[in-house]
């Protein structure tokens, strides 16, 4: 594991990477389409993390047909990821709160660039207990294109004040990554699945299992 380079800001994605709300919304999708009579595979869902609503919806179509009932199955998976959300809570990623406290300790400025629209990441902050963390929040609605589109990150560092090519930007997919790697950011990978980690890793100039891995790379850098 070698250490990070010089950055002067820190951007994080949230779904997969701060909070682990993707499992959330396997789990709702997977109940939906079985109220609807269809199987829907945990890889699949993986292959749609941190992708914005609508091309969710475009690969739902493909998956499932002309035949898929898309107000039906929003509704279903809306119920059943607001009732986790609801009797469980949001988690927050393992290492998130030592990350953050060595950001700040630094003096590190930091963002959250997220994929998801505003209503839910403030649903998803508020229920992790994270909703104060973060001074700046650029969701998708918030800015022209979703990732791939570099404009979440783009915004982030504007809203910081700071050179896009010196930002350190967190993510846990390659459409994320990708968003980052317009925008001119330097890249670290955050991927606890070894095949997820796998298809991404050419997209990142830096990888690593967790949060926990990146505090350490940060303390070879020094502060």
């Amino acid at each position: 594991m070698s250490a990070l380079p010089p950055f002067q800001a820190a951007i994080l994605d949230m779904d997969g990477l701060v909070l682990d709300s993707e499992s959330t919304y396997c789990a709702a999708w997977r109940l939906a389409a079985a109220e609807l009579g269809y199987a829907l595979a945990e890889d699949f869902c993986h292959s749609l993390f941190g992708q914005h609503a609508s091309a969710v919806e475009a690969a739902m179509w493909r998956e499932f047909g002309p035949g898929f009932e898309r107000e039906r199955f929003y509704q279903a998976a809306e119920r059943h990821w607001f009732a986790h959300l609801h009797t469980q809570g949001m988690a927050r990623m393992p290492g998130v709160e030592t990350l953050l406290e060595l950001l700040r300790a630094r003096g590190v400025p930091f963002a959250l660039a997220t994929n998801s629209d505003a209503p839910y990441a403030r649903r998803c902050l508020e229920r992790s207990g994270l909703a104060d963390a973060f001074t700046v929040v650029v969701t998708r609605d918030q800015v022209p294109l979703g990732k791939p589109a570099p404009d979440v990150y783009l915004e982030a560092a504007r809203r910081l004040g700071m050179d896009p090519a010196a930002c350190l930007a967190l993510e846990d997919s390659p459409t994320g990554l990708a968003a980052a790697n317009a925008a001119g950011m330097i890249t670290v990978l955050v991927q606890r699945h070894d095949n997820l980690r796998a298809q991404a890793l050419g997209l990142a100039r830096h990888a690593c299992a967790s949060l926990l891995e990146v505090v350490e790379m940060m303390g070879r850098r020094g502060a």
